[in-house]
């Protein structure tokens, strides 16, 4: 494997393709990825993937998609043609990002955990025609086709992409001054509240996030994700990435943190619960320790890991799996919701704790710390400062239960004159003369640190009484969460005369077994917002989630609606 450059080179107004093409030509033997050679058998280790094996299989594909999907002319070459994919997680999703723009297309890549009615009212509104599958197609695919008609097309499996020594290099001759606005790939929200709504990537879009990993901290702190930035800030972390590919975060640690930050991403087989998944990074940190090439059993053999929630409260219910994970990694980081500040106490304990904040529509966000900050000191993991290039002013909206004076995140659109140009990739997805935008998320301040700010969950949260008294849920059900006999808990009041709770229970757990639980969080909680015990729907099957973790509140409100009214209408006899 060749060395690789430090510090990282920097990439800023390129297109992906050509930073890919480059590397390979510079760096052929360069590491990209690892990639578990079964996806459901860790002990057959990784397979290494290299820049110039990518850009082999960027070619590839793309002269597969104009052998069976259609050649485009040069004129149509401009990412209004979208493909969509849903497939194993695996280096395909990758590939078939570059090599799609390479070819004059965009990929849509949807989540399978959506419905058909979801995932057809998405593509409608792309305008999709072709759905391409995998040797092990999603249910969802079926039911899709059922409703839409659309070419599909079986793509070439990873071995059929990467098999080959020598691929005619496509011809790609783009630059990115007259090609920048064109789409680099097509995402979509969360669907939290809702349908999810696609969300277009330019390549404009991904310089500015280039230009969001190179923002320098102010003086006396450090960038909360200095992890990701390797030795010495020169770049080269190894990180296990957990994330889906289709998701954003994904797909920022498939594509953007590798060619920017020259991160190795490391990918561990999948598994289907939180717990399961813990378990299959912790075989895979144990193949990186004691596997081929291995030297020091006790070495921590990857920077970070980048989790859900989820899988952070797993670590703190289980201090067993905690340890294991501590041994192996410096840190461990994760996003797309919240943790209680119990969970995240015993966590930090371990190992470094980092809460990262982003959105599809800006990507992370830059934020940063100061640099003497112990993360053990009383909850001090929970908070970080924004970083002035990244613009927020944080407005206030009320006060939640505890006092704390809740505010809502704006972006300030920057005027491109300071921080090396920067501007907000936010920005990239609207016209000019939009300056500002409310990003939905809630903040309370540090009670001793006033440049300091906690996640406070999304203004979406919120429920509103129908005696328009409001509360935020989050913190309350992230407690309940965090009993070691609750799985999931969601509390539910918008439109009701007061609280009710959705609750799954670990194996074996029952109501008398919790109540107490439910107890003190209701102790904490204000009169109209505490759930009473007959309003507690008991659920056996796992919440409806995001791609990225978080509940699907909507959804699930109108899945138990049933349940919930008989509860209502009960306790008003």
């Amino acid at each position: 494997m060749s060395p690789r450059p430090t510090p990282w080179p920097q990439f800023h107004g390129e297109l992906l393709p050509n930073i890919v093409f480059r590397l390979a030509a510079q760096h052929p033997s360069l590491t990209y990825a690892k990639f578990p050679r079964d996806p459901g058998d860790m002990s057959r280790g990784f397979r290494t993937f290299t820049y110039a094996e990518l850009a082999r299989a960027v070619s590839a594909f793309a002269w597969w998609i104009d052998e069976n999907v259609g050649k485009l002319e040069e004129g149509q070459k401009n990412g209004s043609e979208t493909l969509v994919y849903m497939g194993p997680n695996d280096i395909r999703y990758a590939v078939f990002c570059l090599g799609s723009v390479v070819a004059g297309y965009k990929m849509l890549f949807p989540s399978p955990r959506y419905g058909a009615e979801a995932l057809v009212k998405l593509l409608e509104t792309v305008g999709a025609t072709a759905l391409l599958t995998s040797e092990s197609p999603y249910p969802v695919q079926a039911e899709i086709l059922e409703r839409k008609s659309l070419q599909t097309h079986s793509v070439p499996s990873v071995e059929e992409l990467f098999s080959r020594d020598e691929v005619e290099r496509y011809p790609f001759s783009k630059t990115f001054a007259e090609h920048k606005h064109e789409p680099l790939i097509c995402l979509h929200t969360s669907g939290t509240t809702g349908f999810p709504k696609p969300i277009l990537w330019t390549h404009e879009w991904a310089s500015s996030l280039s230009g969001t990993v190179r923002l320098p901290p102010p003086a006396g702190f450090k960038s909360t994700d200095w992890l990701l930035r390797g030795k010495n800030g020169q770049g080269n972390a190894n990180v296990l990435v957990v994330y889906p590919p289709y998701h954003a975060s994904g797909i920022t640690s498939m594509l953007f943190l590798a060619l920017f930050l020259g991160i190795i991403p490391i990918y561990p087989t999948m598994g289907s619960t939180p717990e399961e998944v813990v378990d299959r990074v912790i075989a895979a940190l144990d193949y990186l320790a004691n596997g081929e090439n291995a030297t020091d059993d006790e070495e921590k053999v990857v920077d970070m890991i980048n989790m859900v929630p989820p899988h952070i409260e797993v670590l703190a219910k289980y201090p067993a799996r905690l340890e294991q994970i501590a041994r192996r990694t410096t840190g461990v980081r994760y996003g797309g919701g919240a943790i209680s500040r119990a969970t995240g106490d015993k966590v930090v304990q371990k190992v470094a704790l980092i809460c990262g904040l982003g959105s599809t529509e800006q990507g992370f966000w830059p934020c940063v710390r100061r640099v003497d900050d112990d993360l053990k000191d009383d909850g001090i993991w929970e908070y970080s400062m924004p970083h002035p290039a990244l613009n927020m002013r944080l407005d206030p909206v009320s006060k939640d239960a505890a006092g704390q004076l809740v505010c809502d995140a704006v972006l300030v659109r920057n005027d491109g004159k300071a921080w090396d140009g920067y501007v907000q990739p936010l920005f990239r997805l609207f016209p000019a003369d939009v300056r500002e935008k409310n990003m939905g998320d809630l903040f309370v301040q540090h009670p001793k640190y006033p440049n300091m700010w906690k996640h406070h969950g999304r203004a979406d949260d919120l429920l509103v009484f129908v005696t328009n008294e409001k509360f935020f849920p989050t913190a309350a059900e992230h407690r309940l969460r965090s009993h070691p006999g609750i799985a999931e808990a969601l509390i539910v009041g918008t439109r009701r005369p007061k609280a009710s709770l959705l609750v799954r229970l670990e194996p074996g757990v029952g109501l008398d077994d919790v109540w107490g639980g439910i107890e003190e969080v209701n102790a904490d909680s204000p009169v109209y917002a505490r759930v009473e015990r007959g309003m507690v729907v008991v659920v056996n099957k796992p919440f409806l989630k995001t791609p990225k973790g978080s509940v699907r509140r909507t959804e699930m409100v109108k899945k138990y609606t049933k349940e919930l009214d008989a509860l209502y209408g009960e306790s008003e006899k």
